[in-house]
Protein backbone atom coordinates (compact mmCIF):
# COMPACT_ATOMS: atom_id res chain seq x y z
CA UNK A 1 0.00 0.00 0.00
CA UNK A 2 1.32 3.58 -1.11
CA UNK A 3 1.63 6.18 1.75
CA UNK A 4 0.24 9.66 0.60
CA UNK A 5 3.18 11.97 1.75
CA UNK A 6 0.39 15.13 0.36
CA UNK A 7 -3.15 15.89 -0.81
CA UNK A 8 -3.55 18.22 -3.47
CA UNK A 9 -7.29 19.42 -2.32
CA UNK A 10 -9.48 20.58 -5.42
CA UNK A 11 -8.45 24.69 -6.79
CA UNK A 12 -12.02 24.28 -7.94
CA UNK A 13 -15.64 23.06 -8.03
CA UNK A 14 -16.69 21.08 -10.81
CA UNK A 15 -16.51 17.60 -13.02
CA UNK A 16 -12.96 15.90 -13.08
CA UNK A 17 -11.77 15.22 -16.45
CA UNK A 18 -8.69 13.13 -17.92
CA UNK A 19 -5.91 15.83 -19.08
CA UNK A 20 -5.69 13.87 -22.10
CA UNK A 21 -9.45 15.41 -22.72
CA UNK A 22 -8.68 19.51 -22.62
CA UNK A 23 -8.91 20.80 -26.07
CA UNK A 24 -4.78 21.82 -25.73
CA UNK A 25 -1.87 20.20 -27.26
CA UNK A 26 0.27 21.17 -24.74
CA UNK A 27 -1.84 19.98 -21.58
CA UNK A 28 -3.91 16.75 -23.32
CA UNK A 29 -0.01 15.79 -24.32
CA UNK A 30 1.63 16.02 -21.16
CA UNK A 31 4.09 18.78 -22.52
CA UNK A 32 3.41 21.02 -19.45
CA UNK A 33 3.37 17.95 -17.04
CA UNK A 34 0.89 15.76 -15.20
CA UNK A 35 -2.52 16.37 -13.95
CA UNK A 36 -6.44 16.72 -14.18
CA UNK A 37 -8.55 19.31 -15.49
CA UNK A 38 -11.60 20.59 -13.89
CA UNK A 39 -14.71 21.66 -15.63
CA UNK A 40 -16.10 24.84 -13.48
CA UNK A 41 -19.02 24.97 -11.56
CA UNK A 42 -18.32 28.12 -10.19
CA UNK A 43 -15.82 31.19 -10.38
CA UNK A 44 -13.38 30.71 -7.66
CA UNK A 45 -9.84 29.20 -7.73
CA UNK A 46 -8.51 28.19 -4.41
CA UNK A 47 -4.83 26.98 -3.35
CA UNK A 48 -4.50 23.31 -3.26
CA UNK A 49 -1.59 23.71 -1.56
CA UNK A 50 -0.29 25.45 1.26
CA UNK A 51 3.04 27.37 -0.37
CA UNK A 52 4.43 30.18 -2.53
CA UNK A 53 2.51 31.78 -5.07
CA UNK A 54 5.97 31.40 -7.71
CA UNK A 55 3.49 32.44 -11.16
CA UNK A 56 0.88 34.94 -10.97
CA UNK A 57 -0.37 35.98 -15.13
CA UNK A 58 -1.20 39.18 -14.88
CA UNK A 59 -4.20 38.48 -16.63
CA UNK A 60 -5.13 36.24 -13.35
CA UNK A 61 -5.92 33.16 -15.72
CA UNK A 62 -3.23 30.93 -14.31
CA UNK A 63 -1.58 30.80 -11.09
CA UNK A 64 1.84 28.84 -9.84
CA UNK A 65 2.30 27.40 -6.04
CA UNK A 66 5.07 25.74 -4.90
CA UNK A 67 4.22 23.71 -1.42
CA UNK A 68 7.16 23.41 1.13
CA UNK A 69 7.99 20.05 0.18
CA UNK A 70 9.20 21.43 -3.53
CA UNK A 71 6.15 20.49 -5.58
CA UNK A 72 4.95 22.80 -8.22
CA UNK A 73 1.38 23.15 -9.14
CA UNK A 74 -0.31 24.90 -12.25
CA UNK A 75 -3.72 25.94 -12.16
CA UNK A 76 -4.69 27.46 -15.73
CA UNK A 77 -8.10 28.56 -16.29
CA UNK A 78 -9.98 27.93 -19.64
CA UNK A 79 -8.38 27.29 -23.10
CA UNK A 80 -7.24 30.79 -24.95
CA UNK A 81 -8.43 32.57 -21.49
CA UNK A 82 -5.39 34.61 -21.31
CA UNK A 83 -6.41 37.38 -23.81
CA UNK A 84 -10.24 37.27 -22.17
CA UNK A 85 -10.58 41.10 -21.02
CA UNK A 86 -12.59 41.66 -17.15
CA UNK A 87 -13.07 38.09 -16.72
CA UNK A 88 -10.15 37.23 -13.72
CA UNK A 89 -9.84 39.19 -10.41
CA UNK A 90 -6.99 37.78 -8.74
CA UNK A 91 -6.89 38.33 -4.97
CA UNK A 92 -2.60 37.36 -4.22
CA UNK A 93 0.01 39.00 -5.37
CA UNK A 94 3.41 36.96 -6.73
CA UNK A 95 5.78 36.16 -3.61
CA UNK A 96 2.34 35.89 -1.23
CA UNK A 97 2.29 33.31 0.84
CA UNK A 98 -0.43 31.01 0.97
CA UNK A 99 -2.62 27.97 2.72
CA UNK A 100 -4.73 25.29 1.30
CA UNK A 101 -8.00 26.42 0.46
CA UNK A 102 -7.43 29.89 0.41
CA UNK A 103 -8.55 32.06 -2.39
CA UNK A 104 -6.60 32.83 -5.66
CA UNK A 105 -8.88 34.50 -8.06
CA UNK A 106 -12.18 35.29 -8.86
CA UNK A 107 -13.36 34.95 -12.75
CA UNK A 108 -16.68 35.73 -13.68
CA UNK A 109 -18.10 32.39 -15.29
CA UNK A 110 -20.40 33.25 -17.71
CA UNK A 111 -18.32 35.52 -19.78
CA UNK A 112 -15.57 32.95 -19.70
CA UNK A 113 -17.67 30.93 -21.77
CA UNK A 114 -18.06 33.65 -24.26
CA UNK A 115 -15.00 34.71 -24.52
CA UNK A 116 -12.52 31.87 -24.36
CA UNK A 117 -12.16 28.65 -26.22
CA UNK A 118 -13.19 26.15 -23.53
CA UNK A 119 -13.33 26.81 -19.39
CA UNK A 120 -12.22 23.57 -18.70
CA UNK A 121 -9.24 24.12 -16.04
CA UNK A 122 -5.86 21.42 -16.33
CA UNK A 123 -4.42 21.70 -12.91
CA UNK A 124 -1.28 20.32 -13.90
CA UNK A 125 2.27 19.45 -11.40
CA UNK A 126 5.17 21.22 -13.30
CA UNK A 127 7.26 20.04 -10.41
CA UNK A 128 7.88 17.10 -8.01
CA UNK A 129 10.81 16.17 -6.16
CA UNK A 130 12.89 13.26 -6.75
CA UNK A 131 11.16 9.57 -6.04
CA UNK A 132 7.84 10.69 -5.54
CA UNK A 133 4.81 10.26 -8.00
CA UNK A 134 1.69 11.28 -8.86
CA UNK A 135 -1.82 9.16 -7.82
CA UNK A 136 -4.93 10.40 -9.58
CA UNK A 137 -8.26 9.35 -8.36
CA UNK A 138 -10.64 8.41 -11.34
CA UNK A 139 -11.96 11.31 -13.24
CA UNK A 140 -15.82 12.06 -13.93
CA UNK A 141 -16.20 12.89 -9.79
CA UNK A 142 -17.57 16.39 -8.79
CA UNK A 143 -15.57 18.46 -6.83
CA UNK A 144 -15.74 21.15 -4.41
CA UNK A 145 -13.03 23.72 -4.06
CA UNK A 146 -10.66 23.61 -1.02
CA UNK A 147 -12.54 20.38 0.46
CA UNK A 148 -10.89 16.75 0.08
CA UNK A 149 -8.19 15.59 -2.55
CA UNK A 150 -7.64 15.76 -6.28
CA UNK A 151 -4.54 14.04 -6.47
CA UNK A 152 -2.16 12.46 -3.97
CA UNK A 153 1.71 12.79 -4.27
CA UNK A 154 3.11 9.43 -2.94
CA UNK A 155 6.12 7.61 -1.97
Amino acid sequence: MTAHWLSLRPPLSGQTIPMADVPDLAFSEGAMGEGVAIVPAEGVVRAPVAGQVVVLFPTGHAVALQSPEGVEVLIHVGIDSAGAPGVFTPVVAQGDEVQAGDLLVRFDLEKLRRTARSVVAPVVITGLPEGLKLEFPPTGETVTAGVGSLLHVVR
